[in-house]
């Protein structure tokens, strides 16, 4: 039973929030996507910046860019 529970309550924190009703729905879920991947492709660029510092911390495009 705790098992359960626990898997449950994991399952609701990490689920997507669905469509609520109302004629915006959609278009809010669509809105949330976009934002997801733009996110998720914010995250992908910081990283490459980060790693181009950490592999020549002395060039100075890249001391830039993390500024």
């Amino acid at each position: 039973m705790t098992n359960y529970t626990t898997r449950k309550s994991a399952e609701a924190l990490f689920r997507v929030a669905g469509a609520e009703a109302g004629s915006n729905a959609e278009k809010l879920l669509n809105v949330r996507t976009g934002m997801r991947l733009r996110k998720r492709e914010l995250r992908d660029s910081e990283r490459t910046v980060r790693e181009a510092a950490r592999s020549f911390p002395h060039h100075s495009t890249a001391a830039r860019a993390l500024t």
